[in-house]
């Protein structure tokens, strides 16, 4: 066991001897040869217990269990105390998965209030195995059939070579002791149910199971890794960004050779699950121009040849106003003002982001807000008035860019669609004194 653990954590880059490791220990078998193999080994490491309070004086056994082990092996523990139960209710969580987010969001709190570099948990193989089948009966894709990953940013897993039997027969062989959760037993949890009903019936097929499944978790990595560089050479091509709109460019994505998974694997990035992206794919051609569809923090529509993510912000339904004195703002928009002579032989420079009025007929403070329904402006050039959101319509801004254009406005009246077109009303004329020159600074 001690030269397969030593090869295992250099053959997977786990971590070095200078490594500062927190050890998550509950006290069953897994966790205690754990930290064990580590005291053995002369790592520099912690422990980190987590009572979940759902076993009433087991629970609390268990927490002193782990204490005497740390007294024993001199090492510094840490324990903590959860309401697991009303978490889970609370937030609409099954016990097992109110238990690991609890759990994780504390480990990591300790690892970088007391700066560890790893947290290492006990897992094995036979998790790994279960792990695969629980994905494979929710439904998954390849990272589900990868299933537990030895090293997973900040978190290191040591014992995944290793079978829970052949772990048991190495702490009874060297009189460690441990705990033994009788919850392990109840198959009311999907886990117990697979490693008590499921997994012999397969072991009955294939006395070598576990030893199989460990050679296809293998290929299932390599699998993983040569589909995630066709993803990532997929997007390279089919998204692109634009200020802050992201563009999936919908031709490009159908000429994939899996076009579904590759939008999925695009969109999940940004909070949207397997059934919004089917549902988006399955209805790419009948979505209606401006529909939206909403994850947690971002919006997706599709605008004639795209689909384009933005993230949510707060819209601005303020008005924002600009005194003569001011030369540059940064918000809502960053402009900068200027006034001059027309005697300063100034440039007027043919440039979108750069606006030119006649500065005598401007009203100071000038207003900065976005567009509301009855707006209407006199196009420069161009004889009547027009809506603005005739105007958007015209030159084909999709609803993202609607909402980020804010219109400049004096007395009332729109001066500027920034960005885009200015008013005729403002323009420089043969009468012209002073002029105001407004640039959008990028």
């Amino acid at each position: 066991m001690e030269k397969l653990f030593k090869t295992y954590i250099k053959s997977q880059n786990l971590f070095e001897k200078k490594d500062k490791i927190l050890v998550a220990i509950s006290g069953g078998c897994d966790s205690v040869a754990l930290s064990y193999l580590l005291k053995k080994m002369n790592f520099k490491f912690s422990l980190a217990h987590c009572n979940f309070n759902l076993r009433g004086k087991d629970s609390d056994k268990d927490e002193q269990f782990v204490k005497n082990i740390a007294s024993k092996q001199n090492l510094k523990i840490y324990i903590e105390s959860f309401d697991t139960i009303s978490f889970a209710k609370q937030n609409n969580y099954s016990i097992e998965e109110a238990a690991r987010i609890l759990r994780y969001k504390w480990f990591e709190e300790l690892r970088r209030k007391y700066s560890y570099d790893y947290i290492a948990t006990a897992h094995h193989l036979n998790d790994r195995i279960e792990t695969f089948f629980i994905n494979i009966i929710a439904g998954t894709g390849i990272k589900g059939i990868r299933s537990i990953k030895a090293k997973n940013n900040k978190i290191v897993r040591p014992l995944l070579f290793a079978k829970r039997t052949d772990i048991e027969k190495w702490c009874i062989l060297n009189k460690i002791e441990f705990r033994t959760d009788k919850s392990n037993s109840d198959i009311k949890f999907i886990r117990n149910k697979i490693r008590h009903e499921i997994f012999p019936r397969y072991k009955e097929i294939n006395p070598a199971f576990e030893r199989t499944m460990a050679k296809n978790f293998d290929v299932f990595s390599d699998i993983e890794k040569i589909y995630n560089q066709y993803i990532e050479d997929s997007c390279k091509s089919i998204v692109s960004k634009r200020k802050d709109l992201i563009y999936i460019n919908i031709q490009l994505l159908m000429d994939e050779v899996a076009p579904k998974t590759v939008l999925f694997e695009i969109i999940n990035k940004f909070g949207y699950n397997a059934s919004q992206s089917d549902s988006i794919f399955k209805n790419i051609d009948l979505i209606q121009t401006g529909k939206v569809f909403h994850s947690k923090n971002y919006r997706l529509i599709k605008d004639r040849k795209n689909l384009i993510l933005k993230k949510n912000i707060k819209k601005y339904d303020n008005i924002f106003y600009v005194y003569e004195k001011h030369e540059k703002i940064k918000h809502p928009i960053s402009l900068s003002f200027k006034i001059l002579s027309m005697s300063d032989n100034f440039e007027n420079l043919k440039d979108k982001d750069v606006a030119y009025f006649d500065a005598d007929k401007v009203v100071f403070p000038i207003v900065i807000r976005t567009k509301r329904d009855a707006d209407i402006f006199y196009p420069f050039g161009m004889k009547g008035k027009k809506l603005v959101s005739n105007y958007f319509t015209d030159i084909k801004l999709n609803l993202f860019e609607k909402e980020d254009t804010f219109l400049l406005i004096s007395n009332k009246e729109i001066m500027w669609i920034i960005g885009y077109r200015t008013d005729d009303r403002y323009k420089i004329t043969g009468e012209t004194k002073r002029v105001l020159i407004v640039k959008l600074l990028k």
